[in-house]
């Protein structure tokens, strides 16, 4: 039994997956969460390096799969790889197709638009899920979690009101619960957000969440449909990952209006950790299995030569 681990770098948080590479089978599972912005790298190095040593996983056997240019996207194929500080590093979008291929979700589809909705922004990636190609890659800052969430506090603070004293602090701490209350709602109605509201806390309705970001998530949508419409290839397939996956109304929509099957996986969130783990999985076993095709070629035995034998001492035994 042999153990191997991915490790997705985000914005907003780092998740790490640890699999058995006997049937892939997930041994753990670890989130990091709320570190200062442009920590997210060294959050996850620091998530990584916790989960090698309590999973006993050797830095050969580890990938992280980090985010990387659009632009560059099409230059080489997904699922390319590199060497650094001794694990694998691959592009986020590379371990989001290897999760998918895996899960038997793009099965017969020969190009799929993957739509990564996080907490930065949203990237449309036209690709080959079997070659990993990557025919084109966009990305925009018009719609992602923290575009919801800034909506949602102005919302929440124009209509209850906020005490005379706002800290900054108490900005923060409102962002956090703000943010909560979207994964909440993705399941519920309702959810509570403590802030330094002038009643206490405040009910956000999933009805008032939906119409507070109606025109960004129509925007997105409008956005992504030009984004297949102008890719070199014809798409058969739209994949929505990322935590904004999990907004009903975001769902909704795109279901609705583009004309594509739209797939929403289990867990959008986390699949880039595991898809990760399942790419450090084949490096694996790629490598036992080269192992074993590795013939050690014997050296030919020496002809024997009477003529050198017979000139050789001979000792008389006792």
């Amino acid at each position: 039994m042999k153990t191997v681990l991915g490790v997705s770098v985000g914005s907003s948080a780092a998740r790490a997956t640890a699999l058995d590479t006997a049937d892939d089978s997930v041994r753990s599972v670890n989130v990091a969460r709320l570190f200062e912005p442009f920590e997210h790298v060294a959050a996850a190095l620091g998530l990584l390096d916790s989960m090698a040593k309590v999973q006993d996983v050797d830095a050969a056997d580890t990938v992280l799969a980090v985010p990387d240019d659009p632009a560059s996207r099409p230059l080489t194929s997904a699922y390319s790889m590199h060497k650094a500080d001794g694990f694998m590093v691959v592009s986020e979008l590379g371990a989001q197709l290897r999760f998918l291929r895996g899960s038997g979700q793009l099965e017969g589809l020969r190009t799929v638009a993957l739509c990564d909705v996080g907490a930065s922004g949203t990237t449309v990636s036209i690709a080959d899920p079997a070659t990993g190609q990557v025919f084109s890659s966009e990305r925009t800052t018009r719609f992602g979690g923290s575009v919801c969430d800034e909506a949602v506090r102005n919302y929440l603070l124009a209509t209850y009101g906020a005490d005379e004293l706002v800290s900054a602090s108490a900005l923060a701490s409102l962002s956090v619960a703000i943010r909560f209350a979207r994964e909440q709602l993705s399941s519920l109605r309702v959810a509570e957000v403590t802030g330094p509201f002038v009643g206490g806390p405040v009910r956000l309705w999933r009805s008032s969440f939906d119409d507070i970001v109606d025109r960004s998530v129509r925007s997105i949508e409008d956005w992504t449909a030009s984004a297949i419409v102008d890719a070199p290839k014809s798409v058969n397939a739209l994949v929505i990952v990322g935590g904004c996956a999990h907004i009903p109304s975001l769902r909704r929509v795109f279901r609705r209006d583009l004309r594509l099957p739209v797939l929403v996986p289990d867990m959008p969130e986390s699949l880039t950790a595991h898809g990760a783990a399942l790419l450090a999985a084949d490096a694996s076993r790629a490598r036992s299995r080269r192992a074993l095709t590795t013939v050690t070629r014997i050296p030919p035995a020496t002809p024997f030569e009477p003529d050198s034998y017979d000139a050789v001492p001979r000792h008389r035994t006792a």
